[in-house]
């Protein structure tokens, strides 16, 4: 068997001879490095976790057991008032999460292929945490994506509801005046050619009552609440609230005008502490006024940035006439991703280059302990860059939905392959986009993500990725949904694709009799549970909508320019940077074989790029 190659940042090396030759180029505290694994899937996980055998237990700890688990525990209140085995003594006492976590990776397990399981056994073995460890740190992604997912539409349902929309003073076609509008999340202009004196009325419903003390509505950069001018609040029904808006010097003429609405009820909540105010999601929308010519699909719907959310994670593909001459043969593939840090992802950055016992060699960007990443890419030149996308149609609620009719006995379990161990497979047996597309639509998800595959021979893809959640189960799985190339693109440029974390194409994406069944069973249980599409219930969704039209608004202007140094720049921008949550940025050239990387510093942008090359340091 080859030695196993462990390949550190240049710098890294001379540091441990001066201590100041390259202190300027890069900080102490940029950790990533490459490591190559050769043999069979154990021998691979045995080097894995013998290699990096200190990084693998301090992301465990770290992340995991300092972390991730003590935040979870807060989301028990809210899934123990819906499953009621969770209120059993044997998930008190701060056990919660990783009981269902590992209950969970249990469920996921049998669904994995022999050598998947065998990989993690070796780096159990390696790094001395047992395998248990190992298969909850190479699930949690997607579970706990999708148990946030189930325990936010939870909470959200009890918070007050944005019911209708009207503008006063606007008349229909007709010349009658418009009547109230049922409030719908859309992706553009909610309506059109509103008059500049027109009164905006929006009214709110909440079982327990709005408290209209907490009603904030951002409008352009204007912040409006109960006592300020042009707002008048009718709160003689406090289950039912009217607010109307008319500002002093009116809407201005010819523009979008976006609004975006935030309010709780007046119920206190204690779980998890400390005490806080129910409140519904935000919601936003957008309208033009008289003197825009536009049609509403035309105008996108940016809700106003309040500066209290932080950005999605983003990604792109550049390829042909968007790449500036003699940058590369093929397409480019881009991704700033941000989920959760904690002090810890940043510390283990690591390159893991598979070398398998037949087939190429492929790469994957992450973590020490995980046998996958968010990005990767083949010697054969196939490469990936996967968003989380916040939905109920996962892995929980399809494993629910059977045992709806007896909640008291109810459990959460999530069987199928996470996204990471999914997108190894691809790399491993494809070495096409079309190929790949084939072999996902053969494994069953465990949660939503959407997306952008590459390969050296300019193809691109973007694929919206679910459980196929349905309560009429069918033999073909319909778990993956090709994204038409006018959606996935930027303005129906077929050298520019950009997307966030919300679903474009999959915008259905919880199945209709789930949301109409499922509802009334869950209310026939009282339980008053929101069951509906992403659009509907993320909390990203909105943000997401904000971050792609930026990331779209960026690829668009900088068309035909695109070198490496620029396409760094851009995802290093700070409209696209989570400070907090960053993990890492690559860019992926799939026909040269190279994987570009900025990681092992927070946020990850702060690192110097490095780069990768297969065929080079093995």
């Amino acid at each position: 068997m080859p030695p196993i190659r462990r390949w550190f940042a240049p710098c890294v090396l001379l540091l441990a001879l001066t201590a100041t030759a390259c202190a300027p180029e890069l900080p102490v505290a940029v950790t990533r490095e490459v490591v190559h694994l050769h043999g069979s899937p154990y021998e691979r996980g045995k080097q894995h976790g013998t290699v990096l055998r200190d990084k693998v237990r301090a992301f465990y700890t770290k992340l995991l057991a300092s972390a991730l688990l003590p935040n979870l525990n807060r989301e028990q209140p809210s899934i123990a008032g819906f499953l009621v085995r969770y209120q059993q003594p044997e998930y008190q006492d701060g056990k919660f999460s990783y009981a269902v976590l590992l209950e969970m990776a249990q469920s996921i397990e049998p669904t994995l292929p022999q050598e998947f399981k065998d990989e993690l056994r070796g780096i159990a073995d390696g790094s001395g945490l047992t395998y248990e460890q190992v298969l909850i740190l190479n699930t949690f992604a997607d579970t706990v994506l999708a148990v946030r997912a189930i325990a936010a539409t939870l909470k959200l349902s009890h918070g007050p509801a944005l019911e209708t929309v009207q503008f006063v003073g606007m008349k229909t076609h007709k010349g009658e005046q418009q009547k109230p509008h049922p409030y719908v999340a859309l992706p553009t202009a909610l309506t059109t050619t509103v008059p500049t004196d027109a009164t905006l009325r929006l009214v709110y419903r909440d079982a327990e009552g709005v408290n209209v003390p907490t009603l904030r509505l951002q409008i352009g950069d204007d912040l409006y609440v109960d006592g300020s001018p042009g707002v008048t609040i009718d709160d003689a029904d406090p289950l039912r609230v009217v607010v109307e808006i008319k500002p002093p010097q009116g809407w201005p003429a010819g523009a979008a005008v976006s609004v975006l609405s935030s309010v709780a009820d007046v119920t206190i909540a204690a779980n998890p502490p400390p005490a806080h105010p129910r409140f519904g999601r935000d919601e936003g929308f957008t309208f033009t006024t008289a003197g825009d010519t536009r049609a509403a699909a035309e105008v996108p719907n940016i809700a106003p940035d309040d500066g209290r959310s932080r950005p999605p994670p983003i990604a792109f593909a550049v390829r042909g006439a968007a790449l500036a001459p003699g940058v590369s043969t093929g397409p480019l593939l881009g991704q700033h991703f941000a989920l959760l840090d904690a002090g810890a992802a940043h510390e283990t950055t690591v390159i893991l280059v598979h070398h398998p016992e037949s087939g190429g060699a492929y790469a994957t960007v992450g973590w020490a302990g995980l046998a996958f990443g968010f990005s990767g890419m083949s010697e054969a030149g196939l490469g990936y860059v996967c968003n989380f996308s916040d939905t109920l149609d996962n892995a929980i609620l399809k494993d629910l939905l059977p045992q709806v009719s007896d909640l008291p006995a109810a459990k959460l379990t999530a069987t199928g392959w996470p996204m990471g161990l999914a997108m190894r497979q691809v790399l491993a047996q494809a070495t096409t986009v079309d190929a790949a597309r084939q072999q996902l639509e053969t494994i069953q998800h465990v949660m939503g993500w959407t997306c952008l595959l590459a390969d050296k021979s300019g193809s691109v893809l973007n694929l919206e990725l679910d459980a196929d959640a349905r309560l009429i189960p069918s033999k073909v799985l319909q778990g993956v949904h090709v994204v038409p190339e006018d959606k996935a693109t930027v303005g129906g440029d077929p050298d520019l694709f950009g997307l966030a974390v919300h679903y474009r194409e999959h915008v259905v994406d919880v199945d209709g009799a789930i949301t109409t069944i499922a509802s009334a069973l869950l209310a026939d249980a009282g339980l008053n549970v929101r069951i509906a599409a992403q659009s509907v219930v993320s909390t990203y969704w909105l943000k997401s909508l904000r971050a792609a039209h930026r990331l779209g608004e960026r690829l668009a202007a900088g068309k035909g320019s695109f070198d490496l140094p620029k396409l760094q720049a851009l995802l290093g921008e700070a409209a696209f940077v989570d400070t907090s949550d960053s993990m890492n940025a690559v860019i992926l050239d799939p026909a040269s074989g190279t994987i570009h990387d900025a990681m092992g510093d927070a946020p990850a942008t702060d690192a110097p790029w490095r780069s990768f090359r297969f065929g080079e340091e093995q």
